[in-house]
């Protein structure tokens, strides 16, 4: 008898109808559903992790950038002889 067991479930394949599949199959299918999907969970948490401090480098770098594009654009710079435009007549 137990070796009938044994290969039923050697010979097993799913069928994707879990509601009328054996319990002990059940109980197995959901145990590595769950184990599938923390794993999942955990990769997806590094991959944020990963994603975020991108994020912030990228934050810094555009803070950066915009503000040198201030600095460069100032119009208040026009007094101080910076952005002095030719006054000669032609």
């Amino acid at each position: 008898m137990e070796q009938t067991n044994q290969n039923q479930e050697q010979q097993f394949r799913c069928t994707g109808d879990c509601i009328n599949c054996n319990r002990a199959q059940r109980e197995y299918c959901g145990a590595q559903k769950g184990y599938d999907n923390q794993r999942l969970l955990l990769e997806m948490q590094k991959t944020l992790a990963a994603m975020s401090g991108t994020v912030e480098e990228l934050k810094h770098k555009v803070s950066a950038i915009q503000d040198n594009e201030a600095m460069v654009f100032d119009p208040s710079n026009e007094d101080k002889g910076v952005a002095q435009q030719p006054t000669g007549t032609i």
